[in-house]
This record gives structure tokens, sequence and C-alpha cells, in this order.
């Protein structure tokens, strides 16, 4: 946020407890984008001669001296194996920070997070709260039913926890990672393989 080294986006890719330290940082600028956006509400009220609160205006003004601003700092994130429960909530804040890419890999198959993650949950504080949050998903193990968020299922590579830290090189390939965008045409499209290698269309192909 107070960098001096330049104002180039940033780019995050982490696995497991990596992710979820990614994961963390988006919110965290996410509730800062939150403050940016009220102190630049404050500051155009102010120009335009309106009632504004000075104690309020001057607090904010002297927490976001050389601050950018938040959103414009993250282009793409890819996430792989995130051991945190679901919460739509959350990704709808991340999602709002990252310019680009927001890419949720995930396995079905990874019982580290699919029972495991979930044992911590059986305890005397979540049995209050209800079966409902301990039976919630996580993240690292199934979609993420939000606009604007990418579900890369690696079930096929991903068999167990660790092998995250083997076959990283072949889930960035998979999500094309540091690669064009593809352009979608309105045609109706039906895409079988992620990795680009068929695709089946209704009208006109994908262009690059």
């Amino acid at each position: 946020l107070f960098s001096r080294a330049g104002r180039r986006p940033v780019t995050l890719v982490g696995y497991s407890f990596g992710s979820r330290i990614i994961y963390s940082c988006l919110k965290e600028l996410a509730r800062y984008q939150e403050e940016w956006e009220t102190y630049q509400e404050l500051l155009e009220e102010h120009d335009t001669g309106g009632q504004v609160d000075r104690a309020r205006l001057s607090k904010y003004g002297q927490k976001m001296k050389g601050m950018r601003e938040p959103a414009s700092i993250i282009e793409d994130a890819v996430l792989m194996g995130l051991p945190n429960h679901l919460s739509l909530a959350s990704w709808r804040a991340c999602r709002q920070v990252v310019a680009g890419r927001l890419v949720n890999c995930y396995s079905r198959k990874d019982l580290i997070l699919s029972l495991m993650f979930q044992a911590k949950r059986f305890s005397g504080a979540s049995l209050s709260s209800g079966m409902g949050s301990i039976l919630k998903p996580v993240c690292g193990t199934c979609p993420v039913e939000e606009p604007g968020v990418e579900n890369i299922d690696c079930s096929d590579l991903i068999l167990g926890h660790q092998d995250y830290c083997l076959e990283t090189g072949k889930i960035l390939e998979r999500i094309r990672f540091g690669q064009p965008m593809r352009c979608r045409t309105n045609a109706a499209l039906s895409v079988e393989d992620v990795t680009g290698t068929e695709y089946s269309l209704a009208a006109k192909k994908l262009t690059y």
C-alpha cells in the first residue's frame, strides 16, 4: 500500500497455507478499499462545499497519506488447495480487489482438507454454533460459486494435499497462467478441457 518501489501490479500464486496467506491479504485489502472509497467520498463532498465531519476527514487523511488505491495492487491471484472454509462473502470481497483473474484450484480427492481439516470444527465452540458451521465445505475441495471466480478441478493431478508441491507447474499450465486471455464470442461455447486442447463451438471459433 505504501510501497516506494514502483506501482506495478502484483501477481500472487500460492498453495496450501501459502494460498491461505494470500486469501487473508486479499480480505485485508478489501477492508482497506472500503476505507479508501469512504475517504474519496469525503474529499469529494468537501471539495464541493458540502458539510463534512472535519475530524473524521482528518483521521482518514492521516491514515491514507501516501497510500495507493488498494484495488490497484493485485493483477491476478491463484489459490491452490486453500485450507479455509467456504465463505462467499469473503470471496466476493476478494474479487473486488483483484483486477484480473481470481482462480480457485481444488481437488475433490484431497482427504487432508476434506477430513483432517474439518476435524478441528468438532470442538465445543463449533458444536455450540450448530452442525451447519461444522459441515461447511473447504475451498480447496470444491468450486466457489461466485461470479468472477475461476474454478479449476485438479482432482486428476492432486490425489493428496502433499501433491501440490509436485504438480504446481502442471496446474499453472492448465490454467494458462501468464498466457494471453482467450476472447469469447457471442456464440454458445462448451468447454471440455480447460487446458485448451478440445473445444466444441456452436458457431465461431475462439480467438486469441
